[in-house]
């Protein structure tokens, strides 16, 4: 029989390089179960469902020379990448962590197909004497990226009125044309944007003492030290600017992405560590996150990412070390919209953006705004493109220069922050309702910090993924973020 080799492309061979042991690039996703479904009919919707449809999960990465390869496994037998286990007694929300962690730092044998997936039986995280389960796929990111792995997890389960699953994830950008429909774009709208680009900057000679006030808080940290110059007069200045001025917020990601220095030290910053450590947060009210958001005329997301921002800003201020006024969080993007049917040779298409994240604002519209208004400025600027591009030519270069070059931009941010909005209802996989879900992008260079923020069924997760040396409570951060949503209430707008 003769052997399939499919050439992999550049936007998946960078993921595939990245791998080092202290950061894997595998994308990590857990679904728990209050009851044990049937091990049977679970394999059987993996291989007919996962395996079957996608031969990448048949195949092994290979180099001839300078090319990479997707090359059959002859020795493909899924039953290598389906394992069952007991969690150790007695199997509460502690132990479940503590093996999610474990295996987040083990590698998975190269010469196979680099995916796994655990079924975990005598888990009793969900309360009450009820023996439950945990379903824990590990899958290099250079096959699937996370958007499409959640679609896939979510396409084994089916649904009582069998309506077709809803897509996840988001486009956060306003181009949906692709690298080179995005170049046919960036001259349309110059004359327009030009104007407005003189417009605010008259504005802001006009409000000359407002503008400096404003840009004196932005590049003094709270200790009184400067603070990112000159990344941050760049930003101070666009922000006098449209904030759906495409050309300028180009500009602006731009000059980001090249001049921002390293994240400051503080005390998760150091070299990574193999070992990590997880934990997460269940059952919050999503109906109180929508009502928040529909008061500030915002979406959940920006809400989500505040109470994020307000939960992280305690946790430095318990370990009296907020010497900053914001953090850089790398963020997922999709380039193309996700669609109900995947297509048969999965691979990458996403990109990835600095997000700043403000701390320390205490009042809740300053801070959704400034959220709002961020994300505003990625959607309408050519960001993911110009990173995705990045990426690609990076994918081109000898592995040394990769890794110094992920490092660099990495090094820039303290870590990953994904947020997905998944079924408005319950699910089921072989019968046995979804209690909910989580999924981890990797981290990389010497990022210390995950956070996936994951909407089910009314409910919303959010899960934290650290390095084990730096940031060693993990399950504080979880409860800081749950403490958050638990105000939400208080967050609303007087009326």
């Amino acid at each position: 029989m003769t052997e399939t080799r499919v050439r992999i492309p550049l936007r998946d061979q960078l993921w595939l390089m990245m791998d080092r042991p202290d950061n894997l690039m595998y994308i990590n996703s857990v679904m728990w179960f209050a009851e044990v479904p049937d091990w049977d009919a679970v394999t059987e919707a993996i291989a007919s469902r996962m395996v079957e449809p996608h031969p990448v999960f048949r195949r092994v990465p290979v180099r001839r020379g300078r090319r990479w390869y997707w090359q059959d496994d002859p020795d493909f037998d899924i039953s290598r990448h389906l394992v069952r286990r007991r969690l150790p007694s007695p199997g509460g929300r502690a132990e479940a962590e503590a093996h999610v962690a474990e295996q987040m730092g083990l590698q998975l044998p190269d010469d196979r197909p680099i995916w796994r997936a655990e079924f975990i039986e005598g888990y009793h995280g969900h309360g009450g004497d009820r023996e439950g389960a945990l379903l824990l796929f590990r899958v290099q990111h250079g096959m699937v990226d996370g958007i499409r792995l959640t679609q896939l997890v979510l396409g084994l389960c089916d649904r009582d009125d069998d309506d077709p699953l809803p897509n996840v994830g988001r486009e956060l950008s306003s181009s949906g044309g692709g690298v080179l429909g995005a170049v046919g774009q960036a001259g349309a709208g110059l004359a327009k944007d030009t104007l407005g680009i003189a417009r605010g900057l008259a504005g802001a000679t006009i409000r000359f003492p407002v503008t400096m006030a404003r840009l004196t808080r932005d590049v003094v940290a709270p200790g009184g030290e400067l603070s990112r110059v000159p990344t941050r007069v760049v930003e101070s200045l666009a922000d006098t600017i449209d904030p759906t001025n495409m050309t300028t917020n180009t500009y602006r990601s731009v000059f980001r992405l090249l001049f921002e220095p390293r994240s400051p030290e503080l005390s998760w910053s150091g070299h990574a560590h193999a070992r990590k450590k997880v934990s997460w947060v269940t059952g919050v009210d999503l109906a109180a996150v929508k009502r928040v958001a529909a008061e500030h005329d915002t979406t959940v997301t920006s809400v989500m990412i505040a109470a994020v921002s307000k939960a992280l800003t305690r946790y430095l201020d318990a370990r009296g070390d907020r010497r900053v006024s914001d953090i850089n969080l790398m963020v997922p993007v999709s380039l193309t919209p996700s669609t109900d049917d995947l297509p048969e040779e999965l691979g990458n298409h996403i990109t990835l953006i600095l997000m700043r994240l403000p701390l320390g604002i205490d009042d809740a519209d300053e801070l959704i705004e400034a959220i709002t208004t961020s994300m505003t400025r990625v959607r309408y600027s050519f960001e993911p493109h110009i990173t995705f591009a990045t990426m690609l030519g990076v994918a081109v270069t000898p592995t040394a220069v990769q890794h110094a070059v992920v490092d660099l931009f990495a090094n820039k941010t303290v870590g990953q922050l994904t947020s997905v909005p998944g079924p408005v209802s319950e699910v089921r996989l072989a019968g046995t309702p979804v209690e909910g879900m989580l999924g981890w992008v990797p981290m990389s260079g010497d990022q210390a910090l995950g956070i996936c923020i994951f909407s089910y069924d009314g409910t919303v997760s959010v899960g934290i993924a650290t390095d084990a040396e730096l940031v060693p409570d993990p399950g504080r951060v979880a409860e800081m973020i749950e403490g958050q949503f638990a105000t939400f209430d208080g967050w609303e707008a007087p009326a």
